[in-house]
């Protein structure tokens, strides 16, 4: 094939993921609000089409960063012109540097939302599906969660006010395709006081009734795989039809429960303790520090999971099979490890088991490449080719 046609089909895949939108279930990654982390070598080993970030907008609005010139917002758009498709959005800070949600019309509504458009400028031909807000049920101080004195709730109303500022600026812009805009993203939906909770009802509320908003963006962090129905009941008990996503899911909480437990609890785990020649009474999060000191190898990690009566292999296909049951059109799972801590700790966050790589935790191998999660990475693989 000639020169200009191999450019000539370059441009129209691109112009077609481009112009793509989420109609089948898909799978992606998930780079949370780093996307300074997003590692093109090894997004190009798996056939995958979407990439999925959320920085922290008050970053630049504070000058932390610099929304005209940060290097990680830029593999935003490098991604884009690689035809991948982009899931993005903001994580609205606001519980963690003690703010209220800004006033309508305010000085410092104004001064958010400019930022808004400064990153939009850079990344706004490139994404097909914007979330309005992340995790916004635990980024948001409790009274605006609340309904006021005008029957409101002031996140709600934030959201509102965000969704027609960036339906605005796409009409500023008519050149550029629009992308799909998702409310959320919600964690934690299955516990009762989230399903209570004012915020959380009124947004769902909201993305069911605006018809701007496609659907609601979901995380599902568990402790145990019922919870997935549970809270996806819950939404389609107020949001029957639209479109669900799931950007981030993970045995978060069920990895967390059991960090203090005794690995030769079940027969399999003490047979597994006997055959590596362990303590007896050796704990997981004791186990784990094994692993980062570089006393384990990847093969034992697996063993070691396998060989726990509470841990659900092949937990992703479980994932998949109530996504399909529930309409999630579109979910992202996390690339490499992020936050870690080396030293694991009976409380430490479990985030660092979930990846595809565990880049982290053993290193690199023989040839100079990340370690493959086995836990998950095939089954990755495995749906991705579905």
């Amino acid at each position: 094939m000639r020169c200009f046609q191999k450019i000539f089909m370059l441009l129209l895949g691109c112009f077609i993921a481009v112009h793509a939108t989420v109609h089948a279930q898909e799978i992606g990654l998930n780079f949370n609000h780093n996307p300074e982390n997003i590692d093109f070598t090894y997004v190009r080993k798996l056939p995958v089409q979407w990439i999925r970030t959320t920085p922290r907008i008050l970053d630049y609005v504070d000058g932390r960063l610099d929304a005209a010139s940060d290097t990680a917002i830029q593999k935003v758009v490098d991604a884009g012109k690689m035809c991948y498709q982009v899931v993005f959005g903001f994580r609205w800070d606001f519980k963690n540097r003690r703010l209220a949600v800004p006033a309508a019309g305010s000085s410092r509504e104004a001064a958010y939302f400019r930022v808004v458009d400064q990153l939009l400028e850079r990344v706004g031909p490139y994404i097909q599906v914007f979330s309005l807000g992340n995790e916004p049920n635990l980024e948001t101080i409790a009274s605006d969660l609340q309904y006021g004195q005008d029957k409101q709730v002031p996140l709600v109303e934030f959201t509102g006010r965000l969704l027609a500022h960036v339906l605005h600026f796409y009409e500023q812009h008519p050149d550029w395709p629009r992308p799909k805009i998702y409310a959320g993203s919600l964690p934690a939906l299955f516990e009762k006081k989230q399903q209570q909770l004012p915020g959380v009802v009124e947004l769902i509320k909201l993305a069911q009734r605006e018809p701007a908003i496609e659907g609601l963006a979901v995380h599902l962090h568990i402790g145990d795989t019922l919870e997935i129905p549970a809270a996806l009941d819950f939404v389609r008990s107020i949001m029957p039809e639209k479109a669900i996503i799931v950007p981030e899911f993970s045995l978060f909480r069920l990895y967390n429960s059991h960090f203090g437990d005794r690995i030769a609890n079940s027969a399999k785990g003490k047979a597994f303790v006997e055959k590596h020649r362990l303590p007896a009474d050796i704990k997981l999060y004791e186990w784990l520090n094994l692993v980062h000191t570089g006393k384990v190898t990847v093969d034992e990690w697996e063993e070691l999971f396998l060989s726990q009566d509470w841990y659900p292999s092949h937990y992703l296909l479980t994932y998949n099979r109530y996504f399909k049951q529930y309409g999630v059109v579109l979910a992202t799972y996390p690339l490499l490890q992020q936050g870690f801590a080396k030293v694991v700790k009976p409380t430490s966050d479990s985030w660092f088991l979930n990846p595809l790589f565990l880049q982290k935790s053993f290193g690199l191998t023989e040839k100079g490449e990340y370690i493959k999660n086995p836990l998950v990475y095939a089954d990755f693989v495995r749906l991705l080719q579905q």
